[in-house]
């Protein structure tokens, strides 16, 4: 249920704009991008960056860029630790998506928005798991030993979701504050030195497979 904690901020942002004596936001022209940073994916080792372009000005489609990079331990907010605590993964990817504002646009990149697409993500998990390996003996021969081992997991992680948003200007800046949240399914598939997929235990974790909630907030600037 950790992705629920989110969910709270959606109320703020819809107050934002309805409080008594907040200045009006005056419209703004010769916007042409928009870039932002996530950060629920920080819990999760992860850093993204969002590259919003208009297909063309005073258009309310835009396209939403998504490159996404992971470096960092694996905690339990995410997934099972395993032996030691000493997980850590190393990745990346991209998300693609078709944005949508609804209704009209009196000031860009600030509205209600519905979107749409794909995601790609490579993930590296190395982690300790007792396993077989071959060693050398006092004479010299080779006898297969059981203990713990350090080991590699790599996943290939695909997705596709709509998501519905709110992207709210603060008055009078380039700065906004955007939230989302929608539904998605994903496919995944893990290869590793031993048997078994060790990160797949809830939908946080990095070789989850099927359906999901993409869920987050994105602070940026408006170019």
């Amino acid at each position: 249920m950790r992705w629920l904690l989110p969910l709270a901020l959606l109320l703020p942002v819809r107050l934002l704009a309805q409080i008594p004596g907040t200045p009006p936001i005056e419209p703004t022209k010769n916007r042409y991008g928009a870039v932002s940073v996530g950060a629920l994916p920080l819990l999760a080792s992860g850093y993204y960056l969002s590259l919003e372009k208009p297909w063309q000005p005073d258009s309310r489609h835009s396209l939403v860029l998504t490159p996404q990079w992971y470096r960092g331990r694996v905690n339990d907010l995410t997934s099972n630790l395993h032996q030691n605590g000493a997980d850590r993964v190393r990745g990346y990817g991209l998300d693609v998506q078709h944005r949508i504002y609804l209704g009209p646009q009196l000031t860009p990149f600030d509205g209600f928005y519905v979107s749409y697409g794909v995601s790609y993500q490579y993930f590296r998990m190395q982690f300790q798991a007792p396993g077989w390996l071959a060693e050398p003996g006092p004479n010299g021969l080779y006898y297969y030993q059981y203990r713990l081992r350090d080991q590699t997991e790599t996943i290939d992680r695909y997705g596709a979701s709509v998501i519905l948003g709110r992207q709210v200007l603060f008055p009078n800046t380039p700065v906004f504050f955007d939230t989302y949240l929608g539904i998605g399914l994903r496919q995944a598939t893990s290869r590793s030195v031993i048997p078994g997929n060790y990160y797949a235990a809830s939908m946080s974790d990095y070789g989850h497979e099927g359906l999901y909630i993409p869920v987050g907030f994105r602070l940026g600037v408006a170019m």
